[in-house]
């Protein structure tokens, strides 16, 4: 038996299916990371990151969702009209796609908030750090001892995420510095 669920929710990942259609990678704020498809999704695409809310008809013996409605919940104002900063949003996301994964809707909301606020940032690489290091303590984590930087940040991830691997999107930014952040 299926039942109908109103959540907001941030896309992790994107597929084409079959002609017109979606399977959407999110993380919702009432069911936690799923997967969902979109039918008729060929006019539709949804950017990588988009917040969005959206009813689904969850069938928990399923593994795939399905979606009936989907709209904005927050359509970011910078992130994806400045080519420099979208590489970050990507980063932001798939570092947050390993570390999200049950339902939590007040992690869900603070994380929510941060994006947003992250779009309105001027030094977005130091502000995406400082996102993540606090993200790591609501995780449970702890931060490094040594200087902030994005490889102890993600050592630090690894100490709680054992199944952790090198994050892809940091090829994206090796054209664009990343700095060190020190507290």
């Amino acid at each position: 038996m299926s039942a109908e669920v109103k959540t907001r929710a941030l896309l992790l990942q994107s597929y084409p299916f079959r002609e017109r259609s979606r399977v959407l990678r999110l993380h919702t704020e009432a069911e936690g990371t799923l997967s969902a498809l979109l039918l008729g999704a060929k006019g539709s695409t949804w950017p990588i990151g988009s917040l969005l809310t959206m009813r689904l008809r969850i069938r928990p013996q399923r593994e795939l969702q399905r979606v009936a409605e989907i709209d904005w919940d927050y359509p970011y104002q910078r992130f994806y009209n400045d080519p420099l900063r979208y590489p970050y949003l990507l980063l932001a996301i798939e570092w947050l796609s390993r570390c999200l994964g049950a339902p939590d809707p007040t992690l869900f909301a603070w994380v929510r908030e941060q994006l947003i606020a992250l779009d309105q940032k001027e030094d977005i690489a130091q502000s995406l750090q400082i996102f993540l290091a606090a993200l790591l303590t609501r995780l449970g984590g702890a931060l490094p001892k040594e200087p902030l930087t994005w490889p102890s940040l993600e050592a630090a991830y690894r100490i709680i995420f054992t199944d952790w691997q090198p994050l892809r999107t940091f090829s994206l930014l090796n054209t664009l510095s990343l700095p060190t952040y020190e507290p």
